[in-house]
């Protein structure tokens, strides 16, 4: 499409501007009519946004397509209605553009979309200067020069509002590429803002029309919509740090502010001075950004809050049972080894439920998941400050004790365990009883030996009889052979 509308660009200086008027008005007829079928095809292929999408799409280039059939009427047999009817259908069909896209990109949050109202009024007010400069101010006591150019600029000026709008959509993160739709109407929305620009300015200082490629603007337009057509519709967005900052689309919105604050600083090299009007949009232009910049901090700052507790969630997670809120398997392998380390001894209280599986089978999941709750509640209880209470899964538990860590002292706390394991526990309307088997090991010992020998030992509980507990004997049988026996 550059190609054509660089062909038509060499084509039009040399034709009288009625046949070269007409020929836009043709190629934008040709182009916008396919876009709007195109755009018809999908409507009922999409749905939701996707479908309301291309229903404004459709509607904004048939709206474009006939305006410009009205034009090309007007060329050959001057009708004033048939002017003024094309001048409200194409100005409706540009502001219905930045419609379609934002129907056709992924919702935006609630921060996402106040940042982006200041981005458009920060991008008007750099268009708006940039329009006073180059566009009214060379028309400043040319009175000819405002009459003729007052019925375009205010026709115009939807137009730009619409570019500007589509501008600051176009910088989303979206994805590379199904975010191409909305991209290409968002650029046909600004080139077409920007020709429209030129031809009021070629028309102010009494130019030709398509002077300084106003021409190939419209064709291009056109064009970038009838490609768009083709182009399926996002389906989803970036979520996190990566939708509000990531994207190599995102310094979009600063591009016309730097054209600004560079065409402004120019002018002041040249005449010394600037226009009123231009320095006060200027001021509240900056004004503006300096308000998105805060935005952006505390976004920044809230982004950090939320990434914090999502790290002492995950944390937290990867070293507790979801059932219990005891410390899981991984955090007895860390954390008891630790502390055995650092102590240079200690003891492992191994505990395997007796009499858990009947009560499962018989009332359920739900009432097992009472009794595991219960009894880690007891055992948290039960134990020493300091001490690691581990459920290590299934219904078998494990504490790992550190200072006094002799025999005698685990032993009692071994028979405290057992006696408020044993206590009662009500669920699914009855009370139900379970016991327990303890194998006890400690000594100066790595962790994984003290919990090797610990379940040896519980193993030799529940042979003699369960519900008692058992200390690690050097002599004592293989665990497998012993649960065999039971």
């Amino acid at each position: 499409m550059i190609v054509v509308a660089a062909v038509f660009q060499l084509i039009v200086p040399f034709v009288s501007p009625p046949a070269g008027r007409s020929l836009s008005d043709a190629i934008i007829v040709f182009l916008a009519g396919a876009a709007a079928v195109g755009f018809g095809r999908r409507i009922r292929a999409e749905q939701g946004r996707g479908r309301a999408a291309m229903t404004v799409a459709t509607a904004s280039t048939a709206m474009w397509a006939t305006a410009n059939a009205l034009f090309l009427a007007g060329e050959t047999h001057p009708l004033p209605v048939a002017g003024v009817a094309g001048a409200v259908l194409s100005v409706a069909a540009a502001l219905l553009l930045p419609v379609g896209m934002h129907l056709s990109s992924p919702p935006l949050g609630a921060a996402e979309g106040f940042r982006g109202l200041f981005d458009v009024a920060a991008v008007s007010g750099a268009v708006l200067a940039l329009t006073w400069l180059y566009v009214l101010d060379p028309a400043r006591g040319a009175v000819a020069g405002i009459t003729d150019s007052g019925y375009t600029a205010a026709l115009i000026a939807p137009e730009v509002v619409a570019a500007t709008v589509a501008l600051v959509m176009m910088s989303r993160n979206l994805p590379e590429a199904s975010g191409d739709g909305p991209r290409l109407l968002g650029s046909a929305a600004v080139v077409l803002a920007i020709a429209a620009l030129l031809g009021l300015r070629n028309q102010v200082v009494g130019q030709p029309w398509h002077t300084g490629g106003a021409g190939a603007g419209f064709v291009l337009a056109a064009g970038l919509v009838m490609i768009a057509s083709r182009v399926r519709v996002p389906e989803s967005a970036p979520t996190g740090t990566d939708r509000h900052f990531a994207g190599r689309w995102v310094i979009l919105p600063y591009v016309p502010i730097l054209l600004a604050v560079v065409t402004t600083a120019a002018e002041l090299l040249r005449d010394d001075m600037l226009p009123a009007p231009v320095v006060w949009i200027l001021l509240v232009t900056f004004t503006l950004i300096l308000g998105r910049q805060f935005m952006t901090v505390a976004i920044v700052g809230r982004l950090a809050v939320t990434l914090e507790q999502q790290q002492a969630a995950l944390a937290y997670q990867a070293h507790h049972d979801a059932l219990t809120g005891l410390h899981n398997r991984a955090a007895f392998n860390d954390l008891g080894r630790r502390m055995v380390e650092t102590a240079g001894a200690g003891a492992v209280l191994l505990l395997d439920l007796d009499g858990f599986k009947p009560v499962n089978d018989r009332l359920g999941h739900a009432a097992g998941d009472d009794v595991l709750v219960t009894v880690a509640a007891r055992l948290t209880e039960t134990a020493r400050p300091g001490d690691l209470v581990v459920r290590l899964g299934g219904d078998e538990f494990a504490l790992v004790l550190t200072t006094p860590a002799t025999d005698g002292t685990a032993r009692e706390l071994g028979d405290r365990i057992l006696t408020a394991v044993a206590a009662p526990i009500g669920t699914q309307g009855e009370r139900v009883t379970v016991g327990g088997s303890i194998g006890l090991a400690a000594g100066a010992h790595p962790l994984s030996e003290l919990l090797r020998r610990a379940d040896i030992a519980m193993y030799e509980a529940k042979a003699a009889g369960k519900g008692t507990i058992r200390p690690y004997r050097d002599d004592a049988a293989d665990p497998i052979a012993l649960a065999r026996a039971g």
